[in-house]
């Protein structure tokens, strides 16, 4: 069973200008697509048509762009470089790669085309290897931007990997020994991912991937910040996915936001016939600000949890965190929901109106996570580990069980010893007729003397499976 997991990723630098240097474009980016992969690789559908219209949106928005469509290793290196030269000074620099990207050996990787890649019976040392002479290290792009003296440099990667040698255009995805490798980010940065671990980014059914056509809607919109861009965007995939793809950010931005659309445009209400004359001084003045609503306190969103309201509750949370940044107090309420939906789980034989709300509050919790949660907190892994369990616990009782294997797979990769987890994987597995997986699953669960309600459980699946 696949487990893919696409990934987006912005970084944004803050340098000063150096003295006596030309000024450049102000708005600078290199866009690359890639599609035309050999056969052991799998070739994309959308990926070129993403970048195509990444490009165009961005010389809209005013960028000098070099775009490049189906590139080699020693090609993509020579774009870099003649990209990395349009930077010193620049106001902004954006790094755009669409394609099959990768983990090896503990770092990110873009896939270029015809690298000869296999990473077949290697081990760590020579993974590695293969890896930095074959493919594309992301901490490169991510460097070679950091010094080459831009105002703020952007990284957009739209790539997904899996546990198959090769798959189809459907999805995008190659092979991957083990789980994306987080790229925590520096101060002034926010690092994205166009979906969270153990799900499926699709290539999309459209002229565009699902992600990239979100981030291009939100990209194009006056008066959004960059966070604003990135949550809107994953909000949007959210609902579209119908909770199967979760893009997931972790932002350290600081000093003042970034448009890259400009400003809103103040909306003006039209003079009625009755009003009195005014000045073109009075008609040209700024709108009187109004004053910011109150934040939520933890009281009340502590008593939005407590009342089953999980997106009344998480939109709280995800408020108080853009102003006070995330924290430990998102922690209690979280807990509270996820306890809501044990419960509403709890000897439950089929879909209801009470599963639905447990499916609510898993997917709203698993967004306040990426919000409101440090990348580094202590309970960040088990929470959501928690929350994708019974997430596909939801999702088996709905039918749908290719999409609760991936739940678990996700909730396995961040707390792969939980019997409990393994348990379930292994339901799911003998749901689709996978029996010696499912027994590997059972058997691994009833060896887990710590949580012996699990353990019971497995033993007694393998019973009736002899």
């Amino acid at each position: 069973m696949r487990r893919c997991l696409a990934f987006f990723i912005a970084t944004i630098l803050l340098s000063s200008w150096a003295a006596g240097e030309t000024k450049p474009h102000a708005r600078t980016a290199l866009v690359i697509g890639n599609a035309k992969y050999e056969p052991a690789i799998g070739p994309l559908r959308n990926t070129v048509n993403d970048s195509k219209a990444v490009a165009k949106t961005l010389r809209e928005l005013g960028f000098a762009v070099i775009e490049e469509h189906n590139v080699t290793r020693d090609e993509l290196l020579k774009a870099v470089l003649q990209f990395r030269k349009t930077l010193a000074g620049a106001e902004v620099g954006l790094f755009y790669f669409a394609g099959h990207g990768i983990s090896a050996a503990g770092s990110n990787y873009l896939l270029p085309l015809k690298s000869g890649y296999s990473p077949e019976g290697a081990d760590d040392v020579t993974l590695r290897m293969l890896a930095e002479t074959r493919l594309f290290n992301v901490e490169q792009a991510v460097a070679d931007m950091k010094s080459a003296g831009a105002l703020c440099n952007l990284v957009i990667l739209d790539a997904c990997r899996t546990t198959a040698v090769a798959r189809t255009g459907r999805t995008r995805d190659v092979a991957s020994p083990g789980g994306l490798v987080e790229m925590k980010p520096p101060a002034g940065s926010l690092i994205a991912f166009a979906t969270d671990a153990g799900q499926t980014a699709l290539d999309g059914d459209g002229t565009n991937g699902l992600y990239t056509e979100e981030l291009l809607k939100n990209l194009r919109t006056p008066g959004l910040s960059i966070e604003q861009v990135f949550k809107r965007t994953r909000a949007a995939v959210l609902q579209r996915s119908d909770g199967g793809q979760i893009p997931a950010e972790y932002s350290r931005l600081v000093g003042e936001d970034i448009f890259l659309a400009g400003p809103a445009v103040p909306e003006h209400a039209p003079v009625a016939a009755v009003a009195p004359a005014v000045s073109s001084s009075q008609m040209t003045r700024e709108p009187v600000a109004q004053p910011a609503p109150p934040l939520p306190t933890i009281a009340e969103i502590t008593k939005l949890a407590a009342n089953r309201k999980a997106r009344e509750c998480v939109e709280a949370l995800q408020k108080l965190a853009e102003t006070r940044g995330a924290g430990d107090y998102a922690v209690a309420p979280l807990e509270t929901l996820l306890l809501q939906a044990k419960d509403d789980l709890k000897d439950a034989t089929e879909a209801s109106p009470k599963i639905e709300a447990a499916m609510e509050i898993c997917e709203s919790v698993i967004l306040a996570l990426r919000d409101c949660l440090p990348p580094d907190h202590a309970q960040k892994i088990l929470l959501t580990a928690k929350a994708e369990n019974r997430r596909g616990d939801c999702l088996m009782l709905f039918g749908r069980t290719d999409d609760a294997l991936d739940a678990y797979n996700g909730a396995l990769s961040l707390t792969p010893d939980d019997a409990y987890i393994l348990y379930n994987r292994g339901r799911a597995y003998q749901a689709l007729g996978n029996v010696d997986d499912a027994k590997a699953d059972f058997t691994a669960a009833s060896t887990k003397t710590s949580q012996p309600g699990a353990r019971k459980l497995a033993a007694a699946a393998l019973a009736e499976m002899k």
